[in-house]
């Protein structure tokens, strides 16, 4: 290719990005931590005209909001902590509904491992402004690491030629905003929405980007206060599979004062909303004066169901809903892989159209295929949500793995909640959904479900699960939960043992809040050999030297702490090795620590003369690993 050395990025290089949603504040953060690591010194401007600390829809990006375990774990490896200020609220278990009965569905973990969210910072009534938004969280990270915040909106995009190199390949990009001097950028960076006409103006460009194909979806906030909220729907993400035509998905997300409604589906449309609430497994999970008249906020984006068949050109790149996304479930995590993806293609391999299609293209291709796996699976739901029977089998399947009588990981229990949160992919879900057994216990409870309709039971189906558990959970939290309902992972009281030596262990561990002590343990001798504190982790040795504990570790005051699944790490360091980039610098501080704290001791068992005891040593100062 001629005058490649002009498509890639050099020192000086600017870069726009348009849209400062979770896309572009993703892209822009990791875009110029890469360039740090390889000294490129970058110009970033990005591009978003409303302000994220305004309630309503000018400060929102017309989204669910709900951040599944696996996303919440991964920013938690990259050291993107979640502040309870941004977290509505932590969410320990999804609540599956249907006209048969209804069944909790907990994590492995027992802890709060999904966060529910806003947006912009609430809706438009909202009643206590002192959280934080997403969207706005995550620009902030993105200035802090250097970009350069632009609140206007961009008019006109155009190519700008060289006139000493005519060269096509060596245009730039001209940028307009309202008022706004005209500017030229070496790389683009589209993560817009879907919801906008300027996509337009990138079809004019000519190379080859058609808009993603839509439909609309349904979002609405209603107001009930924190008790009501905390009453009806606790910590759970409440989804319903209800026989209703054109509804794929629907869902109650409390968040705070407020409970968000989410649907999905083939255009929905108002009719449809009204419909969905007032079917009977909805409403016995809302409070009985409740309006659905009287919502805070609403909105019917159009979203992205059929991603571009090629999100880049020369010096362009689309992230997130303008180029490929996850069909319905997982936008932001979708987000974040994506613009990972395409930062570390423009660093390290080049911006140029053979550089995207080359290092960019076979994860937008992965995505559209594992799209359509989920738009096979959405639609055999579809048929099991016309059959009772099979309904109700359904909920019997879960209802025996949540008592432990049957493996929840390989059974109904794994495949909905990771549908209901988008926390695996569609290939994953299916994989597991064709194994023998799975039809098999399936099959069986189908048998057990038609005997019981055979034997007249059809009321009791209509109140209780299968297993005769109670429709809803009305438990109150603690009232320490009460006042910290953003909180993720799992608290631990002061001197609680998080993890202990010698055990085997299959997860490590991110301090969301307070410190931990590390205490090393020989011949009966306890020594505290590191603190550890907001945002550091420990116990990632277990999981790559597949060895017990090396160490101790316990709250130092009161502390939360978040769990990383083994299987949820590995997965994300195969797809993306450079998840593991901090992993490995921390430990390599750690090491240079630790090695001078024994070069430190022999030289005092030199000077002094004398040996050197375990019970001797002074705690040390490095951040040691367990």
């Amino acid at each position: 290719m001629a005058n490649q050395i002009d498509l890639k990025l050099n020192n000086g290089s600017r870069v726009a990005v348009i849209g400062g949603g979770p896309a572009g504040s993703f892209f822009s953060y990791f875009l110029l931590d890469m360039a740090d690591r390889v000294g490129i010194n970058l110009h970033v401007d990005i591009f978003e005209p409303r302000d994220f600390n305004i309630p309503g829809p000018r400060g929102c990006n017309m989204c669910a909001g709900v951040l599944h375990e696996s996303l919440v774990q991964s920013l938690a490896t990259e050291g993107i902590s979640l502040p309870t200020s941004v977290v509505q609220r932590g969410l320990d278990s999804n609540m599956l509904h249907m006209d048969v009965g209804s069944i909790r569905i907990t994590t492995p973990q027992q802890e709060k491992r999904i966060a529910t969210t806003f947006r912009g910072i609430g809706p438009r009534d909202l009643h206590d402004r002192t959280g934080e938004s997403l969207d706005g969280h995550l620009m902030k990270l993105a200035v802090q690491k250097g970009a350069n915040r632009i609140n206007s909106r961009v008019d006109e995009v155009t190519w700008m030629t060289n006139p000493d190199h005519p060269d096509p390949q060596t245009r730039r990009i001209l940028i307009k905003t309202q008022g706004g001097t005209p500017q030229t950028y070496d790389l683009v960076a589209v993560t817009t929405g879907v919801n906008t006409a300027l996509l337009r103006k990138f079809e004019e460009l000519d190379f080859g980007y058609t808009p993603p194909r839509k439909t609309q979806c349904h979002v609405r906030d209603y107001y009930l206060g924190a008790e009501t909220v905390t009453h009806y729907l606790g910590a759970s993400l409440h989804a319903f599979l209800l026989d209703m035509p054109r509804l794929d998905f629907g869902a109650l997300i409390p968040k705070g004062d407020y409970v968000t409604l989410s649907l999905l589906g083939d255009n929905v449309d108002d009719e449809m909303v009204q419909a969905f609430l007032n079917a009977p497994a909805v409403k016995r999970c809302l409070p009985p004066d409740f309006a659905a008249e009287r919502f805070a906020c609403s909105c019917a984006p159009r979203i992205n169901v059929q991603g571009s068949t090629q999100p880049f050109g020369n010096r362009i790149v689309f992230i997130g809903d303008s180029g490929v996304t996850r069909l319905y479930k997982d936008g932001i995590g979708a987000a974040y892989r994506a613009a990972k993806v395409a930062a570390r293609t423009a660093i390290f391999e080049g911006i140029a159209a053979d550089d995207f299609r080359r290092h960019y293209l076979p994860f937008c291709q992965t995505t559209r295929m594992d799209n359509s796996i989920g738009k096979l699976i959405f639609t055999i739901v579809r048929q099991f949500q016309r059959s009772r029977l099979l309904r109700h089998a359904i909920l019997r399947m879960v209802a025996t793995e949540q008592q432990g009588k049957a493996s929840a990981v390989s059974g109904m229990s794994k495949v909905l909640w990771d549908m209901f949160t988008g926390s695996a992919s569609y290939r994953d879900i299916f994989l597991r959904t064709v194994r023998p057994a799975f039809w098999t216990r399936l099959l069986w409870n189908t048998a057990v479900s038609l005997l019981t309709f055979k034997q007249g039971d059809k009321s009791k189906a209509e109140t209780t699960s299968p297993a005769g558990d109670s429709v809803f959970s009305t438990t109150q939290p603690g009232k320490e939960e009460a006042v910290k309902l953003g909180a993720l992972g799992q608290r631990y009281a002061d001197g609680e043992i998080i993890i202990r030596q010698g055990e085997v262990g299959n997860s490590m561990f991110v301090i969301q809040e307070g410190q931990v002590e590390i205490i090393g343990e020989l011949n009966e001798q306890h020594v505290q050999l590191a603190v550890l504190g907001e945002g550091q982790f420990f116990g990632e040795m277990s999981i790559f030297e597949r060895q017990v504990r090396s160490a101790t570790v316990r709250a130092l005051g009161q502390a939360r702490v978040l769990t990383v699944d083994e299987n949820t790490l590995l997965r994300r360091i195969h797809e993306d090795p450079s998840q593991v980039y901090r992993m490995v610098r921390t430990m390599s501080h750690r090491i240079r620590d630790l090695s001078g704290e024994v070069a430190r001791l022999k030289i005092s068992e030199r000077d002094l003369g004398r040996d050197s005891s375990l019970a001797r040593i002074r705690p040390a100062k490095s951040k040691t690993i367990c």
